[in-house]
Formats: structure tokens, C-alpha cells, sequence
């Protein structure tokens, strides 16, 4: 059974709709495959989809209910551990990772070997949600937003079901905006976060240079792959670093990011084609031969094949940067959707604004 079929029948076991073109679970580090299934059960929204965080797959069940007014400390820490000591569920599924808010409890897990069987599957909703309704009352027809319009269809936010009403959509996205509009209001301060980041990226470049100087240089041994990724993890903190002390992210604050990584990566791989003059020469380090170094860094970085990939990839992921999570500049967006009940979605109001 292909994973659109068993989404599918998923979806009409717990009496929802199955959405083929939603990424209601879709994070920084966790992907959403083949759509999600929505619905309503004893009153509590449901969304469940097939996830991949890096190369595991498995399932991930988001059970929503009205916000707590005594907040996440109390009914989020009591629901959690309401599923980890009910009987069987902590074996269940086996390794599974359970995260409770003020309004919601997310359950995933992971495919063993094939997909977990379709009973198994209502099972642990069913479990869920009888925790969940232990501690949080079920939505009762209102606007969670203002808590007094008639809200009875649940609606998409950013690809999450709730209950907003038209009035509240409206405030919500006016919301986003005006944020959108001071944040591209903010001045940068390019001087300042230039000088970080020069800071950052020479440290960085440095002690990726000298790490991997010291673990390949005297082994002889040399990872391309390892070379080729690691301007990815240099960027981070000198995109971190500079972007907070500019105060905002735009265009100009991403230019000066890919060279810095560019630089900072280039830069550490000078100290370590130093170290592999070192070895091969057996010198001791000295500025004299990291000068040396740099005169013929090309010929280093286009010495073979192999070499020359490490070098475009370098070039290809620093300029990649811009759409890395810690450097993209910050999207304002509120998207509402209602769900057809072929499962297509109707686009009731959205407000998307880059902020620049």
C-alpha cells in the first residue's frame, strides 16, 4: 500500500478528511510527506501526517483543545505524563517522542519496518484523546481567538486546524502586518554587525582549520564529504552572531553573510592545508607558511577532482545561506484555509509579508 492509499483509508477510518497538499507538521529540521489528515474527534481537532526527520519516517498525531487557563505548567505537563504512565503506551510503537503545550499535545513515532497498522493507529488517537479530555475541555462552537463569535467549521492556520472566526482573521493578519512593517521599519547597523561577523567567521574559520587540521593532517587520512558539508555549520555562528548585533535581517545582511562564510570557510582550510605541509614536511607551524599557503591556496583547493567538488561546494552552500534557517530574512505569515470535503483547500484569507 503506497502512503497516499493508507493516508487515504487513515482518513476515513477516524471519520476525517485526508489533505494531499498540506505541510501542517513541516519545522526547520522535521519534513511533512504526502499531505495530513484532519478532523474532529469527541469535540478535540485532530491532524495527523507521515513525518521524516532526517532519514527516520514515521507518524506524527497533533491532538488541539481549548487553551488552559492555567497554562502549559499544569494540563500540557499533566496530559504528557497522563500517555507516558498510561498502561501500554509507553510501549506502544516503541520510541515515540511526546511534547505538550497550553493548547495541544504532539505524539510521533516511528516506522519499524513497515507502517503501523491502520488499528493501531485509532487506537492511540482514541488513547490520546481520552487523556486529553481528562484535563482539557473539548471545543464548544467558539472562536478560540476571542471566545465569543460562532465558530463551529475548524479552519487551517499556517496549515494547523482551529477555530478563528472571520473578525479574528482579519485582526490577526492586520497583526501580522503591522509587525511586518516595523520590523522593515528597523535601521541595521551594518558597521557593527559587519565587525562581528569578521570576528565571527575568523573564529570559526579558524577553529574548523585547526580541528581538522589535528584530526586529518597526521593521519594522512582526508574526508571530502566531511569538507565539502562543513560550510553549512561555519555559516551558523556567524550568521547568529552578526545578525544580532545588526538588530535585522535583509539583502544586504545576507550578502555580507555568504562572503563571510565563503571567507571563514576558505580561511580554515588554509590552516589546515598548513597542518598537511607540517606533516609532510615536518615543520613546525609558523605564519611564514600560512602566508606560503595562501600565495598557492588554489592550487590546493583545485588540486584533483575530489578537491575541486570541495571547492564548489563551498561556493554552491555559501551562497545557499540565504535561504538557511538562521539567515532567511523573517516572513510575517498568517494563511487561513478551509478544507473541501474532496480535500482541497479554499484560501478564506492569508497575509504574507517578507519583511524587508
Amino acid at each position: 500500500m503506497n502512503l497516499v492509499t493508507y493516508m487515504s483509508q487513515l482518513g476515513q477510518r477516524l471519520g476525517c478528511i485526508y489533505v494531499p497538499k498540506c505541510t501542517a507538521f513541516k519545522t526547520e529540521s522535521r519534513q511533512n510527506v504526502k499531505g495530513a489528515v484532519f478532523g474532529v474527534r469527541r469535540g478535540y481537532l485532530l491532524a495527523l501526517a507521515c513525518t521524516q526527520i532526517g532519514r527516520n519516517r514515521g507518524l506524527s498525531l497533533l491532538v488541539r483543545h481549548p487553551k488552559s487557563t492555567a497554562g502549559a505548567q499544569t494540563a500540557g505537563v499533566q496530559i504528557k505524563e497522563a500517555l507516558k504512565n498510561r498502561p501500554g503506551f509507553s510501549s506502544f510503537f516503541g520510541k515515540k517522542n511526546i511534547n505538550a503545550t497550553e493548547d495541544s499535545v504532539l505524539i510521533t513515532w516511528s516506522f519499524s519496518v513497515t507502517k503501523t497498522k491502520l488499528d493501531d493507529v485509532v487506537n492511540v488517537v482514541d488513547a490520546a484523546v481520552e487523556e486529553v479530555s481528562k484535563y482539557a475541555p473539548a471545543f464548544a462552537g467558539k472562536c478560540e481567538d476571542c471566545g465569543v463569535a460562532e465558530a463551529n467549521e475548524f479552519i487551517l492556520m499556517n496549515g494547523l486546524p482551529g477555530y478563528h472566526c472571520s473578525s479574528c482573521q482579519m485582526r490577526i493578519a492586520a497583526e501580522k502586518q503591522r509587525e511586518a512593517d516595523e520590523y522593515r521599519a528597523r535601521d541595521a547597523n551594518y558597521v557593527v554587525g559587519l565587525a562581528v561577523g569578521l570576528m565571527a567567521a575568523a573564529a570559526a574559520g579558524s577553529v574548523w582549520g585547526w580541528l581538522i587540521g589535528l584530526m586529518e593532517a597526521d593521519s594522512g587520512k582526508w574526508s571530502p564529504k566531511l569538507h565539502a558539508f562543513m560550510a553549512i555549520l561555519v555559516s551558523l555562528p556567524i550568521c547568529w552572531l552578526m545578525f544580532k548585533a545588526m538588530g535585522k535581517r535583509d539583502r544586504v545582511g545576507q550578502a555580507l553573510a555568504v562572503v563571510l562564510t565563503l571567507a571563514a570557510k576558505w580561511w580554515g582550510d588554509a590552516i589546515y592545508f598548513t597542518h598537511v605541509d607540517m606533516h609532510v614536511g615536518h615543520q613546525a607551524f609558523s605564519w611564514q607558511l600560512v602566508a606560503d599557503v595562501l600565495r598557492h591556496f588554489f592550487d590546493y583547493k583545485l588540486y584533483d577532482g575530489w578537491h575541486k567538488f570541495v571547492t564548489a561546494a563551498d561556493v554552491l552552500l555559501s551562497f545557499a545561506v540565504p535561504w538557511m534557517p538562521w539567515a532567511a530574512v523573517p516572513k510575517f505569515e498568517q494563511l487561513f484555509q478551509t478544507i473541501n470535503p474532496d480535500g482541497t483547500l479554499t484560501q478564506t484569507m492569508a497575509q504574507m509579508t517578507d519583511a524587508l
